[in-house]
């Protein structure tokens, strides 16, 4: 059977390169860029992004040929017409983009969960595959989106190199090898401060070259309980308690901190999705089994372990820079890295970053005002508590301490949001099961 890359080379000599359409060329889309324009078969030939020139500026630092980008605004036939003839085309519109007929799958990269919303809607409406890198989107309406795919008979993942991602390549390997899979997780590389701001992180945000509200959603937890909702989902690892535990240890210790306590550990019973800071910016999954033989095998492998249970953990995870395998992936085989095919089982819920009163609006992921905590989904529901994604933009209307979690009762959600709208129909979907 050939590699992947020569599977790719094949399809770039026979039909030219399967050609990507990109939304969002920050730091993330434009290190894809870069990135496919190493391979073979695979070339991003449009992007849309709302600031004026950072779709020319992306394709300008991935060293592809300005003389070959075009900007194109509202003439889908020119646009199709450049890129069929393998020139770039930079747009503002996203759903412009998503309707040229000449793109084969869209990759969303913005991080913003309404935007995400948006953007993989058209996009699966467009018949197109949607690979998605916004983990923050499918947090709140994976499932629906996963769902939505099927019905039109494309693909909708998340990507390859993201932690959810990695941690189900290793998942997926342990599942189809017979293992008992007991925890599943990731490290986490920032000390949690649940009370960062844009303004305490101003100057580590500016020396590391990235954006504040990144880095900040990186601190306060928010972007590792979004990535642990979305894999959770995916394999039905829910959290055991709100936040999850998190604890602090080394490598090697994984195999004695997360097990049962019966074991040692600290989790109460199998199959729960976890952090631990220090092993950043690796992934685990904690494996056991019971014959006698594999356990020897696995001691004399080397692998670490301690008692009964094994971790398969890898050190690294490449980001948008692996996103590629998974449109690979997606274009070759229609196979996803990972989406959620069953009711979810965790929850990004809404906690106060500060004290909040009735006319407070809800600013940003990353921002002044709140901050995600992972939690079981059905406790999600029962305490009426409101996805971190749908509250962009929402107005407080009721007290709520800092610390405490926002009900649905405590918010005016923006209903014009389409995050709001879709899941608002996910739930219709999942009380219907």
């Amino acid at each position: 059977m050939a590699t992947l890359k020569e599977r790719l080379l094949e399809r770039e000599k026979k039909e030219g390169p399967y050609r990507i359409g990109l939304v969002g060329a920050g730091q993330m889309g434009t290190g894809l860029i870069s990135q496919m324009e190493k391979m073979y078969g695979l070339k991003i030939m449009a992007v849309a992004d709302v600031l004026d020139t950072r779709a020319e500026d992306a394709y300008k630092e991935a060293g592809v040929d300005l003389s070959s980008v075009h900007w194109v605004e509202d003439n889908t036939a020119k646009a199709d017409e450049f890129i069929r003839s393998g020139q770039r085309v930079t747009t503002h519109s996203s759903e412009f983009l998503v309707n040229i007929p000449g793109l084969d799958a869209i990759v969303e990269s913005t991080g913003v969960p309404n935007v995400g919303a948006i953007i993989c809607s058209q996009a699966i409406d467009a018949g197109k595959p949607m690979i998605n890198m916004n983990v923050e989107t499918d947090a709140t309406i994976g499932y629906y989106l996963t769902k939505k795919a099927v019905d039109k008979g494309i693909v909708y993942s998340l990507v390859a190199g993201d932690e959810p991602g990695s941690i189900k390549e290793i998942y997926d390997f342990a599942d189809a090898l017979g293992f008992e899979i007991v925890t599943i997780g990731k490290g986490k590389n920032n000390p949690l401060d649940r009370s960062a701001t844009p303004d305490t992180l101003k100057q580590r945000a500016a020396s590391k070259n990235m954006s504040v509200k990144m880095l900040c959603s990186f601190v306060d937890g928010t972007k590792t309980m979004v990535e642990m909702t979305s894999v959770g989902n995916a394999t039905g690892f829910a959290p055991e308690i709100r936040g999850a535990y998190g604890p602090n240890c080394e490598v090697g210790d994984l195999p004695k901190v997360f097990v049962p306590k019966s074991a040692g550990g600290i989790f109460e019973n199998r199959g729960a999705v976890d952090y631990a800071v220090g092993p950043a910016p690796g992934v685990f999954v904690i494996i056991t089994t019971d014959q006698p033989k594999i356990k020897a095998d696995l001691n004399y492998l080397g692998l670490s372990g301690h008692g009964d249970f094994w971790s398969l953990y890898r050190p690294y995870h490449l980001a948008n820079l692996e996103t590629p395998i998974t449109i690979a992936h997606v274009m070759l085989d229609n196979a996803e890295t990972l989406n959620t095919k069953r009711a979810p089982v965790a929850e990004t819920i809404t906690v106060a970053k500060k004290d909040l009163n009735p006319g407070d609006m809800v600013d940003a992921l990353g921002g002044y005002t709140v901050y995600g905590m992972i939690e079981k989904a059905v406790i999600a529901k029962e305490q009426n508590l409101v996805p971190l994604g749908l509250t962009v933009g929402g107005k407080i209307v009721k007290p709520v301490k800092i610390g405490e979690a926002v009900s649905y009762d405590a918010i005016e959600l923006d209903e014009e949001k389409l995050i709001v709208k879709l899941r608002r129909e996910q739930d219709k979907m999942i009380s219907g099961l």
